[in-house]
């Protein structure tokens, strides 16, 4: 029966390709109408919908047998949005303007120092693991958004797919966790969960805020601009330092 479906499967797929994006978008949004209406905070972050989505779709993907390449070339679309989507981050921070400029150079502060405990880290437990020197390069700039990684990883000599993954993958871990440890620290001030979350988790985790709070939103909006720029500047000179004093 089971592999009677899974061929049936196969013989439809070429006629059913141009289903993925309406799928994605239904599926998101049933995920975020479930989201919204929980109140526990605690399943409200782990019921985080970008997250759902990706394990469904992985999940069908892979029991379906279903090919990734056709199932990415024809939702492409929706990634040639992820720009504009990134851009339309900037209403929230125009929104919150006021506020923001009063606190611009403490903003840049703070995520100079993310992006660079974050690179410290990530290169001492590569040491301390025994990784290896294109290991280490592509888990040196994970503090921003992936294309500005992609670029930075490729000049260090790292994974640029290992670091995309990465990216994504702290990510959905700050969209899922993030709000929670705030409460466990007794973090509630909107700038400082804004600006934690921008520099940290970047795209997915400004999403998140913004849900949050508008002024969380925006100060993540700001973050996260910020340490695209810091990124690109610190990390390749940071990272060759490290090796060169470490190894």
């Amino acid at each position: 029966m089971t592999n009677f479906t899974f061929s049936a499967i196969s013989e439809l797929q070429p006629n059913l390709w141009w289903l993925s994006i309406p799928f994605i978008i239904v599926l998101f949004l049933a995920l975020r109408a479930v989201n919204q209406s929980i109140k526990n905070s605690v399943f409200k972050s782990l019921t985080n919908p970008v997250f759902l989505s990706i394990s469904i779709i992985a999940l069908l993907l892979v029991n379906l047998n279903l090919p990734y390449t056709q199932f990415a070339t024809h939702s492409k679309l929706l990634s040639w949005l992820l720009e504009p989507a990134i851009v339309a981050l900037a209403l929230p921070l125009y929104q919150q303007f006021t506020h923001v400029r009063k606190n611009l150079l403490l903003i840049v502060a703070t995520c100079s120092l993310g992006i660079v405990n974050a690179t410290v880290v990530a290169f001492l437990l590569s040491i301390l693991f025994n990784a290896p020197a294109q290991l280490s390069a592509s888990v040196a700039a994970l503090s921003v958004t992936t294309p500005i990684s992609l670029i930075v990883t490729d000049s260090l000599g790292g994974i640029s797919s290992l670091a995309a993954a990465l990216v994504i993958f702290i990510g959905l871990l700050g969209a899922l966790f993030g709000f929670m440890l705030f409460k466990l620290i007794n973090i509630f001030n909107h700038e400082s969960q804004g600006v934690a979350m921008g520099t940290a988790c970047h795209a997915i985790g400004t999403a998140a805020a913004i849900a949050e709070h508008p002024k969380v939103g925006a100060y993540s909006s700001v973050a996260m601009a910020l340490s695209a720029l810091l990124t690109a500047i610190i990390v390749p000179l940071l990272y060759p330092f490290l090796v060169n004093i470490l190894l």
